[in-house]
């Protein structure tokens, strides 16, 4: 074969080369617009989620059409986000993808949010044993004994993080960190509120310390790089005005961190937690508490609730091992056999109200939203009409999520009990104070909450 034939030849196998290439690129072409296609006419079709149980928040809205947002493309965009949020078997889609990251081997620190601030905690000087008492001081809480001493459950070993997650002994845990700023700026927002309402009401207010600081020995949380969360709220208790009364709770839930006080998977106390606040809030009241032995409990979810924590860790396989079980104690003045008694009434966001349970039955719930079972979770406005009291007795308690199972065991010590989350309510503390004759108002918030820059701003709100 001459060279000119050779060529021919060799022409000839390169064209058909390229055919089969390009047959092979439009292939793939069209299995990627098919995929496209079925997976838009799916998105479009298929039943869209409200709420994300991964993520744990609502999903986007479908936009509202106007004119304006058709003018200046803002409608486009919003449904462009509708459709990216909502879209089907987005859920699965995210836990695969955490998934795979769980096996990405072992991960440094890593913050949500930005940098934690770890300022330098305030130290006062040693107080003067011989000095006079100060008539204002706010009351100490009466001890309530111990009949044997208790074991402690403090962890010493060392973890890792998972995500945004420290982990050890297959338990989750959060950061502390203390801003010298923020921590001011609350401290004079709550002085600034006693001015406004102290004449009229006993103003107490509530910190309530995260599981790192209560459950894990210095070394540990040093090693996380959290702040020392008691010392930071000694420095607290210490600066505010002299007639709001502290609940101490950070030295009461240390001697009990041999217990279920805290969940393994989730950022919250269990309400065994919120119960020995509950003692020490008696101590201050000069009440006798009520024992648990007296209350009727039930459980949701045994060895089957993951958490918030659970969720930031990249879904971690050790805290997938060790899930909580969500235990609930009912008030003494509910009817806890009758699954229809509606005991409270809540308002929710949207403006509507419902008569509810103080403890819900959770079981038709998603499993990662067991923690609502308390108080009708996070609502603008909740009340409870103790009718085994005739005194008049009110409280208002200004809270956070970690209220929630706190407040079951008020109800039993007043004939009206009022709660609202300051992150989403319209009221004035003030005017709640005027409304409904409240004699006591119990401000409680985790601390890295209270003292948030965020949240003292809606304490500012509510504060007038």
């Amino acid at each position: 074969m001459d060279r000119e034939q050779k060529n021919t030849a060799r022409q000839q196998r390169d064209q058909a080369r390229e055919q089969q290439n390009d047959m092979i690129r439009y292939m793939k072409a069209g299995a990627f617009a098919l995929t496209l296609l079925v997976m838009f006419v799916v998105g479009i079709v298929w039943p869209r989620p409200d709420t994300s149980t991964v993520e744990k928040r609502e999903l986007t809205k479908f936009p509202a059409f106007t004119l304006a947002g058709l003018w200046d493309g803002s409608f486009f965009s919003g449904v462009d986000t509708w459709y990216a949020d909502t879209y089907p078997m987005r859920e699965d889609l995210i836990s695969a993808d955490l998934a795979m990251e769980e096996h990405y081997g072992i991960r440094t620190t890593q913050l949500v949010g930005g940098t934690m601030p770890n300022d330098a905690i305030p130290s006062d000087p040693v107080p003067d044993p011989n000095a006079p008492a100060d008539p204002d001081a706010p009351p100490t809480a009466t001890p309530i004994p111990t009949a044997t001493p208790l074991p402690d459950g403090t962890v010493h070993t060392l973890g890792e993080f998972s995500g945004s997650i420290y982990i050890t002994n297959n338990c989750a845990y959060g950061m502390y960190g203390f801003s010298q700023s923020s921590t001011d700026n609350y401290i004079s927002t709550m002085n600034q509120i006693y001015k406004n309402i102290g004449g009229k009401v006993n103003m107490y207010i509530m910190n309530v310390p995260i599981s790192a600081s209560v459950m894990l020995d210095e070394n540990v949380w040093s090693h996380m790089g959290s702040s020392d969360e008691g010392a930071a709220i000694e420095y607290i208790s210490s600066k505010l005005d002299p007639g709001i009364t502290p609940i101490m709770v950070y030295d009461t839930l240390r001697e009990h961190n041999a217990e279920y006080i805290y969940f393994h998977t989730d950022h919250h106390w269990t309400q065994l937690g919120s119960y020995y606040a509950y003692r020490v809030f008696c101590g201050l009241k000069g009440w006798t508490p009520h024992e648990l032995s007296q209350f009727r409990t039930t459980s949701f979810g045994q060895n089957a609730y993951l958490g918030s924590y659970y969720t930031a860790s990249n879904k971690s396989a050790q805290l997938a091992a060790n899930p909580d079980t969500v235990y609930a104690w009912y008030p003494m003045c509910v009817n806890a056999d009758d699954p229809n008694d509606r005991d409270m009434h809540m308002k929710q966001r949207d403006g509507s109200e419902y008569d509810w349970r103080i403890i819900n039955d959770m079981f038709d719930y998603p499993d990662s939203e067991w923690y609502c079972v308390f108080s009708a979770a996070d609502q603008p406005f909740s009340s409870l009409h103790n009718p085994n009291i005739h005194d008049g007795s009110a409280v208002m308690v200004i809270k956070d999520s970690y209220g929630n199972a706190f407040i079951p065991w008020l109800v039993d010590h007043y004939e009206y009990t009022y709660w609202v989350d300051f992150r989403y309510t319209d009221e004035t503390v003030s005017h709640m104070v005027e409304t409904y004759g409240v004699q006591d108002v119990i401000f409680e918030a985790a601390t890295f909450n209270a003292t948030g820059g965020l949240c003292n701003d809606l304490f500012l709100k509510i504060g007038s």
